[in-house]
């Protein structure tokens, strides 16, 4: 079983704007994506999304070359007992690699900025 201090799939983007711009069109996109409840912490840039019984994601912008790097981590937060069952419920990893590139791709186009994809090491349950 995964430690749900542990991220249980990780990665990363660079958008070619200033963190400062891309943490707000950041924040306005998950706060009007009604996915689930936005917690917000804009001393460490940091951007929680908790939905369903299960997920947690967080979002990091940090400053990178001149733009922004976004870390985005995915705990499972399942109750105990039910931890196990995550796998069943959750979206692969492909479908989670595939929702952040489009988000990239959304800030990118909000911002008139480039922006791409960044593979990190993928942990497992």
């Amino acid at each position: 079983m995964s430690d749900s201090k542990k991220p249980t799939w990780s990665a990363s983007g660079v958008v070619d704007a200033p963190p400062k711009e891309v943490w707000k069109a950041l924040v306005r996109f998950l706060e009007q994506s009604g996915l689930g409840k936005v917690t917000v912490d804009e001393a460490e840039r940091r951007v929680s999304l908790q939905g369903e019984w299960w997920y947690r994601g967080e979002h990091i912008v940090k400053d990178h070359n001149g733009g922004s790097l976004i870390q985005y981590r995915v705990y499972n937060i399942a109750p105990g007992t039910t931890r196990w069952m995550v796998p069943l419920f959750a979206p692969s990893k492909g479908k989670l690699r595939e929702q952040f590139q489009d988000l990239l791709r959304t800030l990118g186009q909000t911002l008139r900025a480039g922006a791409r994809y960044r593979p990190s090491k993928i942990s497992s349950e």
